[in-house]
């Protein structure tokens, strides 16, 4: 019982990492898919080609963040002489805090998950080398999964 409980536990956090980056990127994709009628109707403003940026970047989040950022960029830039209207406005503030507040608890649920398998791989004497990788064997799997998903729901 005793080696039971941490794996569950293990289990118990990777699915409260895994869970809400699967409803987080539902979410925020049926909310920005809902956008392209705007993109559409304000296509002969834009200056500047703005390409989609591809799930398969959450392999390296890092790097997805930067050139989602950089994306934004380019949208601001290409849209700068576009009046919104104020429904838009708060759906792109809507947007925003539904964002910020799904990274914090993936970002919670992902820190609880890399604390629980240590406390399992110290338990169980596996060493610091097989906790990095149960680390980014979990996160990818999580992570190439919920793109899975997304690609399927989006054909």
């Amino acid at each position: 019982m005793t080696f039971l409980i941490p794996v569950i536990e293990t289990i118990g956090a990777w699915l409260l990492f895994a869970a809400p980056l699967l409803q987080a990127t539902t979410e925020l994709h049926e909310e920005v898919t809902g956008w392209e009628a705007i993109r559409t109707r304000f296509h002969t403003s834009t200056k500047i080609p703005i390409k989609q940026v591809s799930l398969w970047w959450w392999l390296l989040p890092p790097v997805k963040i930067i050139l989602e950022r950089r994306k934004i960029s380019k949208i601001k830039q290409a849209y700068a002489d576009v009046t919104l209207s104020d429904d838009t406005h708060k759906a792109l503030r809507r947007f925003s805090l539904k964002a910020n507040g799904w990274i914090g608890v993936t970002l919670g649920g992902w820190l609880v998950a890399i604390s629980t398998t240590w406390e399992l791989v110290e338990k169980v004497e596996l060493g610091i080398k097989t906790w990095v990788f149960l680390l980014l064997l979990l996160t990818y799997t999580s992570i190439l999964f919920t793109i899975k998903l997304i690609k399927k729901a989006s054909h």
